[in-house]
């Protein structure tokens, strides 16, 4: 399994255009096969800064989620919104 947490900011006033587009993919993306979980959060103290954690059942079917045009789309408008660039944390997950 793939177990990672992917944290990302908005700028300054785009956090409800960054909310809508990050929220658009979880339907899709928990259809994907090998989707475990896809859970996006959102920090209650600092709106506009989001996580999301994922688990897939190996790295293919995470490669293959990160080549699906909808994802694609999201990574082109965090271009132009994110305040930094999306951090990924890999997760060593334990028994």
């Amino acid at each position: 399994m793939i177990e990672a947490i992917f944290a990302f900011r908005a700028l300054p006033g785009k956090e409800d255009e960054l909310r809508e587009a990050t929220l658009a993919i979880v339907e899709p993306t928990r259809k994907e096969d090998g989707c475990i979980q896809f859970v996006v959060s959102e920090d209650t103290s600092s709106p506009g800064t989001f996580f999301i954690r994922e688990t897939w059942r190996d790295q293919a079917a995470l490669d293959a989620h990160f080549a699906q045009p909808y994802l694609q789309d999201l990574v082109e408008i965090h271009k132009r919104i994110l305040a930094e660039p999306l951090k990924m944390h890999p997760l060593k997950v334990y028994p």
